[in-house]
């Protein structure tokens, strides 16, 4: 069997005023997009091939879903004009329907059914449409001409849910998460039914989170946060210093201000929305609300200030690393180097911190900073680095997926991460995001002093150190 899915932009406009930027096929609804719980359906019905039609960009969902690979499902794409009707899509589409069964999931909705009887539910016998021609079905040789225009019940185990607004979406989410769970595979691990954890989370003891609740990935949260109960926290959030979020959906890649009370809302980016009466606020001011920055402030003068500053630096440590490094590098010899990212530029392992500290030497290098020298070159010389940004990362596969959860990545000699007095590496990416978001030369000079000050009178620990976490769920 085979399924074509088609939802016209027209039916989700509600989305460019509330959620602006999100594409419907991609909208998180408990944290997964919309098109994974179609993708997930097609695999319970022993779909093996799929196409998905959009009168929008694929660009996006190319990136997201790939070819199919993670669901064993072949995907492939297609265009329509805005406004094509679904017999349009289908004629158009012909090539790949006529040899085979068919099925049809044509609209914006969500399909709401019970995993353990669906399979059984549904009789593919005949060919049928049901729920105002949402789903139909065309056995191999069948025409959509041939449809009867009359719904039938698909089933008792599942039932078709409309998302016309913010509000409905806001309920099938909340649904999931509290009554549905089980019939769905969701994003995170959890120890019970109503607690779903990503990857990556950060949160002092000080925190409170309370069951039910689903969080993502590469989320922080600050000293005396309450989280829950019901509440949906997406990828990359900071909920900063003393705020509470209860049943209320924050969206990813937003930042949560200081003392403040999310309560029965939809929080995207900059945009809070009432998920009672769907009333809808922007914030301009980004101490309260506010999207992570897609790009770090590059003004004329905080980059003159930083290549200044790189440029004295690098003066400052020649005569030391002449007399210091220079030795111990031609006695550790040039090992194999690795390349950094997207910057053409490689690091040698003699300037590896865990290489260093293995003897007395390379520590007294650490604490004077000088496995920083040929990076302060590129910053002051080159331009390939700044002087403080994001921690240089090697070209890995581990990296590369990290960068991808960042809104920009900008990698300097000196980080916001290597400041810190714990010197938690495991926690780079909040690191990443806080330094993005609260980004300014203030912020930069304060950086470099603390990550300069730290060496010598805190030293590097040759691994990381997990951070203690604990919380009430």
């Amino acid at each position: 069997m085979r399924c074509l899915i088609y939802a016209k932009s027209e039916e989700s406009s509600w989305l460019t005023e509330y959620l602006p930027g999100v594409n419907p096929y991609l909208l998180k609804i408990a944290n997964k997009p919309l098109v994974e719980y179609s993708l997930d359906f097609a695999v319970l019905m022993n779909i093996k091939e799929l196409r998905i039609v959009s009168d929008d960009s694929i660009k996006e969902l190319q990136h997201h879903l790939g070819f199919g690979t993670k669901w064993g499902i072949e995907i492939s794409y297609a265009f329509a004009r805005s406004g094509d009707s679904i017999q349009n899509v289908y004629l158009k589409n012909y090539s790949f329907a006529k040899n085979d069964d068919l099925l049809i999931w044509n609209g914006f909705f969500f399909l709401q059914y019970d995993r353990n009887q669906i399979q059984k539910a549904i009789d593919f016998s005949s060919r049928f449409c049901c729920e105002k021609r949402r789903i139909l079905y065309l056995p191999q040789g069948d025409k959509i001409s041939e449809l009867c225009h009359e719904d039938v019940k698909l089933s008792d185990a599942c039932k078709v849910l409309e998302i016309p607004d913010a509000i409905t979406y806001y309920n099938i989410s909340m649904a999931i998460l509290n009554k549905y769970s089980k019939d769905y595979v969701l994003p995170g691990y959890s120890n019970d039914k109503e607690t779903f954890l990503g990857l990556n989370l950060v949160y002092p003891r000080s925190s409170e989170l309370h069951a039910p609740i689903m969080i993502g990935n590469n989320c922080r949260f600050q000293k005396d946060t309450l989280v829950g109960p019901n509440s949906i926290i997406g990828n990359n959030v900071i909920i900063d210093d003393g705020s509470s979020v209860t049943h209320s959906i924050v969206y990813d890649n937003t930042y949560v201000g200081k003392d403040l009370d999310i309560d029965h809302k939809i929080v995207y980016k900059g945009h809070l929305i009432s998920a009672e009466s769907s009333e809808h606020i922007h914030f301009a001011d980004r101490v309260l609300l506010s999207q992570v920055e897609l790009g770090i402030v590059t003004s004329f003068f905080n980059r003159m200030v930083q290549r200044a500053l790189a440029l004295l630096l690098f003066l400052l440590q020649a005569l030391p690393w002449l007399l210091l490094f220079l030795p111990y590098r031609l006695i550790a010899g040039k090992k194999k180097a690795e390349y950094l990212m997207d910057h053409n530029l490689s690091v040698d392992s003699y300037t590896d911190s865990e290489v260093l500290t293995k003897s007395w030497w390379g520590r007294m290098l650490l604490n004077m900073s000088l496995d920083k020298f040929d990076q302060l070159y590129s910053a002051a010389f080159s331009g390939k680095l700044y002087l403080v940004g994001n921690r240089l990362l090697t070209n890995t596969v581990k990296h590369r997926e990290m960068i991808m959860e960042l809104p920009v990545y900008n990698p300097g000699v000196f980080s916001l991460a290597e400041s810190q007095k714990d010197g938690n590496l495991e926690a780079e990416i909040f690191y990443e995001l806080e330094y993005i978001d609260k980004i300014s030369t203030l912020l930069n000079l304060q950086i470099l002093f603390r990550a300069l000050f730290r060496r010598p009178f805190h030293g590097l620990k040759s691994k990381p150190q997990k951070k203690d976490a604990g919380a009430k769920v």
